[in-house]
């Protein structure tokens, strides 16, 4: 993991190449930024500093929450786990501000994720997976868009 990191730093201005950031997040997450009642936290399988990095890299790392908060793959290899583990250091630094959590995904592991570390899922037919596969791993509570270029509509759905 060492060694991984040490290239991720040295090579930080090109460890965004090749990766781009999907239709709507940049704008949801600009949204999300703005409001002061709310987190932005990360929840990823990459090396907690190689994930900042990456999200550096594409210009989105600014959007999320300062002290930096999330769950890795340097913490667990369990996705239901990162999410629990996200939490907790949220609630760490900000004790009783959190009764409700979001966990945003493209993956059938990422609905099972969020449902079984107490997110609400909200799936995105961005990657490789549609409604279909998104729904059909929910317990019946996540919700599924296209994408997230709709701000209105995912804070519609949302309640916020």
């Amino acid at each position: 993991m060492l060694k991984m990191t040490e290239y991720a730093k040295a090579n930080a201005k090109d460890i965004g190449e090749g990766l781009e950031v999907l239709p709507g997040v940049e704008s949801l997450l600009q949204a999300l930024s703005s409001m002061d009642n709310l987190l932005i936290g990360l929840v990823t399988g990459n090396l907690e500093e190689i994930a900042w990095i990456k999200l550096d890299a594409l210009g989105i790392k600014k959007y999320f929450s300062v002290p930096h908060i999330g769950g890795f793959g340097s913490d667990h290899i369990d996705r239901a786990h990162l999410v629990k583990i996200a939490a907790r250091r949220a609630e760490k630094l900000y004790p009783g501000k959190f009764d409700f959590r979001v966990h945003i995904g493209d993956t059938p592991n990422d609905i099972k994720a969020a449902e079984s570390g107490g997110a609400l899922a909200v799936g995105v037919c961005t990657g490789n997976f549609g409604k279909d596969e998104l729904k059909q791993v929910s317990n019946g509570g996540a919700i599924i868009l296209q994408n997230l270029c709709d701000a209105k509509l995912f804070f519609n759905l949302l309640g916020i």
